[in-house]
């Protein structure tokens, strides 16, 4: 049985944890470990028990810790551990940002790198990045990967040179979920604008909009539910900010959900809805294999490439121009159709053709 490492980003974001549960299941007779904070105790939802949370509590981890930081080994419980391991398997969307912490996040994917041998990297898009530096840097380190697999043919094209590197759609596509009894709710997944960069200005036009549609979507017949993917990126705060603009005699027909790690919950929440206004990146993604009418609310390029990848032809908006957020646009857009989501299945199987051939290995 071969031993892997997870790398993944660990805040019980419901679209990192899915990455992380398709996994978990797929290679049953793989054990996986993570470096998690104690508060990956309440992840719930991966049918398999081949994972092992690393939870970084004890005094002995912390001591650890703080020593490694201090001699500039930010990741030295990463290293011991990875010298009994059999590899890395890196699998995210955004991991490749470049931002104030990108030197810190450098250094720690080479030392795993070089103490765990065999090293992928799984459903990733690459940047925002401002600089060719950066890009270059991570070209070096990407020839060096056992198998580099991104989610969109943009990041694919800057790196499409190295013999390792290839693309297919997003790896929640694969998900296999069975289509459940619709309710009578549209779900909202928002975020906090604010809580990222660049967006504070257009944060009072968003919530506009949004109260505007939750509105004409009542009048419609409809309840509305909001949902946060992630309490640490503050989609809770939004919720309640969007909540507090409304009328509350309106507020009866509205519902909230907070995802906490019950991945299975978050699911049935999703899969039983009418349709789905989808900020986040992957309220997007489960909606389409969901089979639900999707209105994409874009707030990066992550999911404009994507979009244009799939060819979808239907009304979305982005961040920047909103003005198309609003109910008649939103009742206009339809199920993908069965052809389309069967061929994103298929690609995005793609990410785990070099792995599979690696973990069934003797």
């Amino acid at each position: 049985m071969k031993k892997i490492l997870i790398k993944a980003y660990t805040q019980l974001n419901l679209g990192d944890d899915l990455f992380i549960k398709i996994l978990c299941e797929r290679y049953e007779n793989t054990e996986f470990y993570l470096f998690a904070t104690p508060e990956y105790k309440n992840l719930k939802g991966i049918k398999t028990n081949n994972l092992k949370i690393l939870y970084n509590d004890t005094f002995t981890k912390k001591v650890l810790f703080h020593l490694g930081k201090k001699i500039g080994i930010p990741n030295i419980l990463e290293d011991l551990k990875l010298k009994e391991l059999d590899g890395v398997v890196n699998i995210g969307g955004s991991i490749f940002i470049e931002n104030d912490f990108l030197k810190e996040d450098f250094k720690i994917r080479e030392r795993n790198l070089k103490f765990g041998k065999n090293y992928f990297v799984l459903g990733a898009n690459f940047g925002p990045y401002k600089s060719e530096a950066f890009k270059n840097m991570y070209h070096e380190f990407f020839k060096k990967c056992k198998d580099v697999c991104f989610r969109e043919k943009y990041s694919y094209e800057l790196f499409k040179d190295l013999e390792n590197v290839r693309f297919g759609k997003d790896i929640v596509f694969s998900l296999k979920q069975d289509v459940v009894e619709k309710e009578n709710y549209v779900l909202f997944s928002i975020i906090l604008p604010s809580a990222r960069p660049g967006f504070s200005e257009i944060e009072a036009e968003y919530f506009s909009k949004l109260k505007t549609l939750v509105l004409d979507i009542i009048k419609s017949g409809k309840e509305v539910k909001l949902m946060s993917f992630c309490q640490g990126e503050k989609d809770e705060e939004a919720i309640k900010k969007l909540l507090s603009m409304i009328p509350i005699e309106q507020h009866k027909y509205i519902s909230k959900y907070f995802y906490r790690g019950d991945i299975n919950e978050a699911l049935e929440i999703l899969n039983k809805s009418d349709s789905i206004i989808a900020t986040r990146f992957h309220a997007m993604i489960l909606g389409f294999v969901l089979k639900k009418a999707v209105f994409p609310i874009a707030y990066s390029k992550k999911m404009t490439n994507v979009l244009e990848d799939l060819e979808f032809e239907q009304n979305y908006v982005s961040l920047e121009n909103l003005e198309k957020l609003n109910f008649s646009k939103f009742r206009e857009n339809k199920v993908l159709s069965p052809n389309i989501l069967l061929n994103a299945a298929q690609d995005g199987e793609k990410h785990f053709l070099k792995l599979d051939s690696f973990l069934n290995s003797k």
